[in-house]
């Protein structure tokens, strides 16, 4: 059956361009020769020449009705730029919610103007572009008709905003240099604008709340873009550092200095290649602190900017190694300059090269690292091949190749193939299908090791239904990626309906789901298992959020689990329940916050789970947030609390400088962390970072006692040609 499927889906004839057209809407983009002061306000005379699109459609929470008030979206172009400009039309202008100015703030409530790009008109891939109306600015590559974007890639751009007495407004100077695109002159596109008053949202086509503004396929066209200017395509991006350290362990003090840098060129208009010497994060956010409760590894996302630009030419399956929590991914950047404790491990040199080229996508990382014998690390070449080509407009089929093993000298190569499906008009939403196969070869055991995954999900304007299955084989061993539970299968579930009450003054939608999972032995033994079922959920119309759930576990140990030192959960069958609840307030507010509390069994003993956090924002440029964490578990044999708190203090003195300071502290390692970065955006690739990293641990008497600190002067400096 799943052959067949797969045969139906690879033969599946391409869509006809002029049918995919038919009811898009269209702008004509024209060319001037004077280009506008980007400055945020929307008089410069070059826009008397832009295309208007006046008014948009409402997609929350009134599906398909003109949107209000008015917003007047104007495009234009020379031979480097795309111009776009934003009139926001408000009556209530006092009431726009203006928290975050930030560079890449994660922006939830704050009023804001999107913009989707399709170059190549595939209707999969693309790129993203926001800006608040307090100046923050976000990007991002969209990939699988806005099933995966990859916000932590970074292009260059302009965008400004103003906030007059009845409008805002905002523009947008976007260089070619900045995309890869296609030939022939045309683009799709899509607008959307988020309104924080009344938390609604409006967009230019595509207006159903199944489609993000990143479904591109859904997009509009755009017509004039030929003859369009990269120049060489050459940057450069050198660093310099400076670097201070100190350990109070040795009572040892050094100062270093490094330089390095990065060169990428653009081959062609689709196919980008870079190369980095001497790599260096020193940057780079610290981790979120966690405390492992389970049998299995953490997973800690990608957070380091070389590794995230074009992060998703590598991405393999339905999961991502850049973003949440997966299962088995053949390709996991972390495994690359860091050691498993988390110590930098030195990258001499590497290569990439991402995009398109002869008619396939193509992503290709080649890395040298260095020798870590304080940490047992090896020196050694790592490599990673990535392809997939478009078997039509829904279907693309890939291949991926990783061959090397930071961890030892031992050779390890993983190979295998990928299909991946998504479409938005065989049923009334988006239908995606996913799976894959593996297949690892192992020096060191001399072992061959397999593993393959499904999944399928139909996503409606109040549905969501989904299912999945993976598994991977005890000696499937990728040494580049990740696998959290090796020898095992998962099939899993999900159902999510989400009503809304219609002619509701407050709420907006209710929501009820049921989500199941079992893990079992290749026999079909079970050996553990989850329900979960969201009993009831209502969100209102000003965005606060409550919820109750119930989950049902079962779990089979074969041996003794110790989940924190001094505490034992005795190998046997388990089963027990839990319940929840939880409420956030909507972060529209200058102060909000939320409080999760879960109580009921664990293993052979009671478990109360304590989450909750505050944020105060009194303003754009100041954030204030706290968060606590609690598990309060009591045992038959040894009862243990874990805690968790953080504190972040966030100053932004304009929406390119920023002081963001994170203080961690748990009472299972027993440190206390803390990390402030200082960075200044002179324009986009010219940054100057000052970070400084300290830690402070309880010794047996009790006391706070410092462990060391660092102080960081890093700049970069790019020169594109």
């Amino acid at each position: 059956m799943i052959a067949a499927t797969l045969c139906r889906l690879a033969m599946a004839s391409p869509q006809d361009e002029s049918a995919a057209s038919a009811g898009r809407p269209r702008v004509d983009v024209p060319k001037i020769e004077h280009s506008p002061i980007i400055d945020g306000v929307v008089n410069d005379r070059a826009w008397s020449q832009a295309s208007r699109i006046a008014g948009l459609i409402e997609v929350d929470p009134n599906e398909g009705i003109p949107a209000e008030p008015l917003t007047e979206i104007l495009i234009m172009r020379d031979d480097d730029n795309l111009y776009v400009a934003f009139i926001c039309h408000e009556p209530h202008i006092d009431e726009l919610v203006l928290q975050d100015m930030h560079r890449d703030a994660w922006q939830s409530e704050d009023d804001a103007v999107k913009i989707t790009l399709d170059t190549f008109r595939d209707g999969k891939t693309g790129y993203y572009f926001l800006i608040s109306a307090a100046g923050s600015r976000l990007d991002a590559l969209i990939a699988d008709n806005s099933q995966r974007l990859n916000y932590r890639w970074d292009g260059f751009w302009e965008g400004r905003t103003r906030i007059l007495t009845d409008r805002w407004t905002a523009e947008f100077a976007i260089p070619f240099k900045t995309m890869a695109f296609g030939s022939g002159g045309g683009w799709r596109a899509n607008f959307e604008r988020w309104r924080g008053v009344d938390r609604s949202r409006s967009r230019w086509t595509g207006a159903r709340r199944a489609y993000h503004v990143a479904t591109v396929s859904e997009g509009g066209d755009l017509k004039g873009l030929d003859g369009l200017h990269q120049g060489m395509g050459l940057e450069f991006q050198p660093y310099m550092k400076l670097k201070r350290e100190s350990s109070h362990a040795t009572r040892t003090e050094r100062v270093v200095g490094d330089l390095g840098g990065e060169i990428n060129w653009q081959v062609t208009p689709q196919l980008n290649t870079s190369l980095t010497f001497n790599t260096d994060f020193a940057e780079t956010e610290a981790d979120a602190r966690r405390v492992n409760l389970t049998r299995f590894s953490l997973f800690f996302p990608e957070k380091r900017d070389f590794f995230l630009q074009d992060a998703m030419s590598f991405e393999f399956g339905w999961e991502s190694g850049f973003s949440g929590s997966p299962e088995v991914i053949p390709y996991f950047s972390r495994r690359i300059g860091l050691a498993p404790n988390g110590e930098e491990i030195p990258i001499e040199f590497g290569a990439r090269a991402a995009g398109k080229l002869d008619g396939m996508s193509l992503g290709v990382l080649a890395v040298r690292t260095g020798a870590d014998h304080s940490n047992d690390v090896p020196e050694g070449e790592l490599i990673v091949v990535r392809p997939t080509v478009d078997l039509n407009d829904k279907t693309t089929v890939g291949w991926i190749l990783t061959s090397g093993n930071p961890a030892s000298k031992n050779s390890n190569v993983v190979g295998g193939a990928d299909l991946r499906f998504v479409s938005t008009d065989m049923l009334p939403g988006i239908i995606t299908f996913n799976t894959y196969v593996l297949r690892s070869a192992d020096e060191a055991t001399d072992e061959l090791g397999s593993a393959y995954g499904l999944q399928s999900t139909l996503k409606t304007s109040d549905w969501r239904v989904s299912l999945g299955t993976l598994y991977t084989q005890e000696a499937f061993h990728p040494a580049l990626g990740f696998v959290r539970r090796p020898g095992e299968r998962r099939y899993e579930g999900h159902v999510q309906w989400e009503p809304r009450p219609k002619d509701s003054e407050r709420v907006r939608k209710y929501g009820f789901s049921l989500q199941p999972s079992v893990w079992s032995e290749p026999n079909g033994r079970i050996i553990s298992s989850n329900l979960r079922t969201e009993l009831f959920e209502v969100t209102w119309h000003n965005g606060d959020r409550f919820s109750v759930d119930h989950e049902f576990n079962t779990d089979r140990l074969e041996s003794d689990f110790e989940p924190v030192d001094g505490s034992v959960v005795r190998a046997g069958d388990y089963e027990w329940q839990t319940v929840g609840s939880g409420f956030s307030f909507s972060q529209s507010r200058p102060l909000s916050g939320s409080v999760f509390v879960e109580a009921g069994e664990w293993y052979d003993g009671d478990a109360i789970r304590l989450n909750t956090s505050a944020q105060w924002n009194p303003s754009a440029h100041l954030e204030l947030s706290l968060s606590y964490s609690e598990n309060r578990i009591d045992l038959p044999e040894g009862d243990f609390t874990t805690r968790i708190e953080t504190l972040r203090v966030n100053y932004d003195f304009t929406s390119d400088i920023r002081l963001a300071t994170l203080i961690q502290a748990d009472n299972v390692s027993d440190n206390l962390g803390l990390q402030s970065r200082f960075r200044w955006i002179q324009r986009d690739g010219r940054e100057l970072f000052l970070v400084v990293n300290a830690s402070w641990e309880e010794d047996e008497q009790g006391r706070i006692v410092p462990r060391g600190n660092d102080i960081t002067a890093k700049i970069v400096y790019s020169i594109r040609f």
